[in-house]
């Protein structure tokens, strides 16, 4: 261990190598919540004249964000392999992180669903059907990996755990939730539409649930009065992503599953015209459940940032801006966005 260490103690000189060194993954929060901004922006009920294409711009900046964060954290890794295993030996906020590469690619998909698979028609329903397979393939190795690190390889103790180890179990209920999506708005037929339902429900029974757990443990932390410091507070509004997103992806499956997705493919004991409709409203039911406890936490994410801020030396005007503050948008966007589809 000291040895691994002892390699990776230069550190580099020039602005551009100090930049690629410093280069956290945290920087994968801003796509993601550019992306889901974009999606519902697109999906407003109120559009004026040009919101759509505005929906648009920020759809391809999205893309060319992700394309940039990737390409350097990738140089990263080349120039700095120890430093980048170092940080996430250590680090549960770094290791977190990477599971925004996959939210922000759902949120990329689902844009192609609603704006280009619409109004191009051709091969594009085709390719975000595929685009989710390939993006469900990353969610579900975030889901199952990445908590085997924080257990197997980091294991800090409740008082280290931070918000943002939800992030992964986001990564798959954002892929549940874009799998209805896709269903609903990109045009595939009942045949490629049950398999994506089946997976996407699986996605909400491992990511909600695991939520729950790892919200418990917060708790925990919280009541041994281990509260987060201001410039990692911006992060509790996390708690509510997996509720906000879980609950959009049970309200837009049970959509598709109403809508004649088992009817028309109609095999077996339970995808059929029969079940379809008790498993829809069920599947609506719980998402309003779903939605009330993340509205809980979005409540408390709101208080807990304003309290802290109030409460440091120098009052509100001494806050400082920081890569977490990020953390705020994709969270609060997802607990809205059931709103949009069930009002």
């Amino acid at each position: 261990m000291q040895n691994y260490e002892s390699q990776d103690t230069q550190v580099p000189t020039s602005p551009v190598c100090i930049a690629i060194w410093n280069f956290s993954s945290q920087w994968f929060l801003l796509p993601q919540g550019t992306g889901v901004l974009a999606v519902i922006l697109h999906q407003l009920d109120y559009q004026f004249k040009g919101l759509r294409i505005i929906s648009v711009i920020v759809w391809v900046y999205t893309i060319v964000l992700l394309a940039l964060c990737v390409s350097v954290y990738l140089a990263r890794i080349f120039m700095y392999p120890q430093n980048v295993a170092r940080a996430l030996r250590t680090s549960m906020v770094e290791v977190s992180c990477l599971a925004s590469v996959s939210i922000t690619f759902t949120t990329i998909i689902q844009m192609i669903a609603l704006a280009v698979a619409q109004q191009w028609g051709a091969g594009w329903p085709m390719a975000s059907y595929v685009l989710w397979w390939i993006n469900t393939a990353m969610a579900l190795f975030a889901v199952m990996g990445i908590p085997y690190i924080f257990v197997k390889l980091q294991a800090p103790g409740i008082k280290a755990i931070v918000p943002a180890v939800l992030l992964p179990l986001i990564s798959a209920l954002t892929s549940a939730a874009g799998g209805g999506v896709i269903c609903e708005y990109s045009g595939i037929g009942a045949r490629l539409q049950v398999p994506v339902i089946i997976v996407a429900y699986l996605e909400v029974g491992v990511g909600i649930p695991l939520a729950m757990v790892f919200a418990d443990v917060f708790i925990a932390r919280l009541f041994e009065r281990e509260f987060m410091p201001m410039d990692q507070v911006y992060q509790d509004m996390i708690l509510c992503g997996p509720f906000g997103q879980g609950s959009f992806a049970l309200l837009i499956l049970g959509q598709v599953v109403r809508s004649g997705a088992f009817a028309e493919y109609n095999r077996g004991s339970f995808l059929t015209a029969e079940a379809a409709i008790p498993i829809g409203f069920a599947s609506q039911f719980a998402g309003l459940l779903s939605w009330g406890y993340g509205t809980f936490w979005w409540g408390y994410a709101i208080i807990s940032i304003l309290h802290t801020a109030f409460k440091q030396p120098g009052g509100w005007r001494r806050m400082q801006y920081s890569l977490s503050a990020w953390s705020l948008v994709f969270p609060w966007v997802s607990v809205c966005s059931f709103l949009r589809f069930m009002i």
